[in-house]
Order: structure tokens, then C-alpha cells, then sequence
């Protein structure tokens, strides 16, 4: 039996191994939304930003995400339809962040976000930090038991 992965483990210099692909975290954002606390790790420097969320829903929550920078617009809180998906409001609020690392934020602020979902394992977010225009994601859930986390050892 593994451990579960803890948010506290987790930051930039860790190696996070998701589904098998072994990533560097090169940044990390702390949100705090009313006292809930959760942390979203970015796994790559180039290219369209990944990120690893570790959600606390019950038990935590482990959520790939992939930037997605050919889309812009707002979003319906009705409801939208993307990639031949319907999309469902699951939430939306303003939240306060701190970063560390590379993150493409400031070092604190707030987030204005936007979150719905398709299915059971399916999100779509809008993001806006401090303001700016709204970043778009898709994201993963995935299972708990294909990440892991830890930090290499020195080389000698």
C-alpha cells in the first residue's frame, strides 16, 4: 500500500510522475478559497503550461490540466459547449493565491475563476489573475494511485 500523495510534498524542484511520465514542477500556486486550501503545481516551463492540481473534495482530488491558449472568450454561466462537449457549471468565485517558482503570476493576488464540467472526469476552467484576460484549461481527473511525488537525490 502507497501513501497518499500530500499537498505539503509538493513543489517546485519535486518530480511529480503522472500516469507513468515523470515531470519537474517548475512553479506552484497556494489558493485559498474561504479557508479551503489546495495547491496546483505547473509541470512544464515551455509550451502550452500543464499543471497537477491536489484538490481536497473528502479525499483528495488529483486533476491534470492542459492550458489551452488557442481559445479566448468568456464564459456562460449558462453553460458551453466546447470540442463537441456541453459543458455544466459546477462553480465559480474569487479567490486569493500565492506563487513560488514559475508560474506566469504575480508572487500573490486574487483569481476570479469560472469551473464547469463534463461527466464524471472532465473540468473546463476560466481563470483571471488580477484581472487579465481569461486563461482557459481542460482538465483530467486522475486516479490517485498513478501519481507519485518525490524529490531526486543530490548527485554527489
Amino acid at each position: 500500500m502507497r501513501a497518499e500523495l500530500r499537498e505539503s510534498q509538493v513543489g517546485p524542484g519535486a518530480v511529480l510522475e503522472v500516469e507513468g511520465t515523470r515531470h519537474r514542477v517548475v512553479g506552484s500556486l497556494r489558493f485559498d478559497l474561504d479557508g479551503i486550501v489546495w495547491g496546483e503545481h505547473c509541470i512544464t516551463a515551455s509550451g502550452p503550461r500543464e499543471w497537477v492540481s491536489l484538490r481536497p473534495r473528502g479525499a483528495t482530488s488529483i486533476i491534470h490540466w492542459r492550458l489551452r491558449g488557442d481559445l479566448f472568450g468568456d464564459p456562460d454561466l449558462a453553460g458551453m459547449t466546447l470540442d463537441g462537449r456541453d459543458w455544466t457549471l459546477l462553480e465559480s468565485g474569487s479567490l486569493t493565491y500565492t506563487a513560488e517558482g514559475d508560474t506566469g503570476t504575480g508572487t500573490r493576488g486574487t483569481c476570479d475563476f469560472v469551473e464547469f464540467t463534463h461527466g464524471d472526469d472532465l473540468l473546463l476552467v476560466f481563470e483571471s489573475f488580477d484581472g487579465s484576460v481569461w486563461e482557459i484549461s481542460l482538465g483530467r481527473l486522475v486516479d490517485p494511485a498513478q501519481v507519485r511525488g518525490y524529490h531526486e537525490a543530490a548527485r554527489a
